[in-house]
């Protein structure tokens, strides 16, 4: 589940929720790379958005909750420095337990065009969201190489997104409590095999043919587990986040991290 609902969820139902999360994250990303702008705008950093329209599907998800705390902790852009267009309706979240704090421009954006074209013919300024690939003429990057944007974050304040988390229901934790355990070694041995295929020197398991150069970059940099489950091991990541998700107002109330994982 996306891991800004899921906390909104939380922290409105609490005990009452009917979903627990493990803390194992099922997608992790930086997201420099997914803010599109028209090829002929004049925006080339995050400051240059201040006072645009920037179109995304729900103004809760995880991808924009991440780019918003980090626009404000870097250029100082808030979002009510944003006129915000979303593309769908809450679709994780009951309407009981959506949250947007008050002061803030949210309205429908036109559902019956898809955002990225939105962004190349002017109707808004800019885009967060997963784009398309390749990029259609006429768009591109805010930050056209957002991999050295994102190793710079990286290395600066230790933190990696995470995007998704891995959720039980609860009726099944508390029926089952010996099982948890078990699924989550299944989850942390799953990891471990992803990660040891990587390293492979004589069969590709993904089509990248400079895959191991890729790997080995990414050890020299992350370690040779960028990826850990746990909170201790996740804490400058998890703290960033739920610092965020309190600035912007999507939680209902304030509790500790620990609260939010088994």
């Amino acid at each position: 589940m996306s891991i800004s609902f899921y906390m909104t969820r939380r922290s409105r139902l609490k005990e009452r929720s009917d979903l627990v999360a493990l803390p194992v994250w099922v997608s992790r990303t930086f997201r420099h790379g997914n803010i599109f702008v028209r090829e002929d705008s004049g925006m080339h950093t995050a400051a240059d958005l201040a006072g645009r329209s920037i179109g995304l599907a729900e103004y809760g998800m995880t991808m924009a909750v991440w780019m918003r705390g980090i626009f404000a902790d870097e250029a100082g852009l808030e979002a009510t420095d944003i006129r915000w267009f979303t593309g769908r309706d809450p679709a994780s979240l009951d309407d009981d337990l959506v949250r947007y704090p008050s002061g803030l421009s949210i309205s429908a954006a036109d559902r019956s065009v898809p955002l990225m074209e939105q962004v190349r013919t002017g109707a808004v300024d800019a885009m967060i969201g997963a784009g398309v690939a390749p990029l259609p003429a006429g768009v591109r990057r805010l930050f056209p190489d957002h991999a050295a944007v994102e190793r710079e974050y990286y290395g600066r304040t230790g933190v990696f997104p995470i995007m998704h988390v891995f959720v039980l229901r609860r009726e099944f934790v508390e029926s089952r409590p010996d099982d948890v355990p078990r699924i989550l070694e299944a989850l942390e041995r799953a990891k471990r095999i992803a990660q040891e295929r990587l390293w492979s020197t004589s069969v590709s398991y993904v089509t990248l043919p400079w895959l191991l150069s890729a790997v080995e970059e990414q050890t020299a940099v992350m370690g040779p587990d960028p990826w850990p489950y746990g909170i201790e091991a996740n804490l400058p990541t998890l703290t960033t986040l739920l610092r965020y998700m309190t600035e912007q107002g999507l939680l209902w109330d304030d509790l500790p991290l620990d609260s939010y994982f088994i």
